[in-house]
């Protein structure tokens, strides 16, 4: 399984722009989690993978909650992070 930049600001404009849940963007947020484990994920560049996990690692959790009907972190927050760490 091949990860560029390019899918994770795919992923996070999907979030950001509700036309996927939190609930799917921490799903493939996993599967990727398990590719690595697996020895399956390659990242592209190679010299991103610092910078591309990061990301994975914050996907998965983007779905966690403070109380019953309240997420962690607003969209807004979401947004933010993602353009301060991972929009280049």
């Amino acid at each position: 399984m091949l990860l560029t930049i390019d899918d994770i600001k795919g992923k996070f404009s999907e979030l950001i722009a509700g036309e996927i849940s939190r609930e799917a963007a921490d799903r493939w947020a996993y599967e990727r989690i398990q590719a690595f484990d697996a020895g399956l994920l390659e990242f592209e560049p190679g010299s991103d993978e610092e910078f591309l996990w990061s990301a994975i690692q914050y996907l998965y959790g983007v779905d966690s909650k403070d109380s019953h009907d309240e997420y962690m972190h607003s969209l807004g927050d979401i947004q933010r992070a993602f353009e301060e760490k991972w929009n280049r």
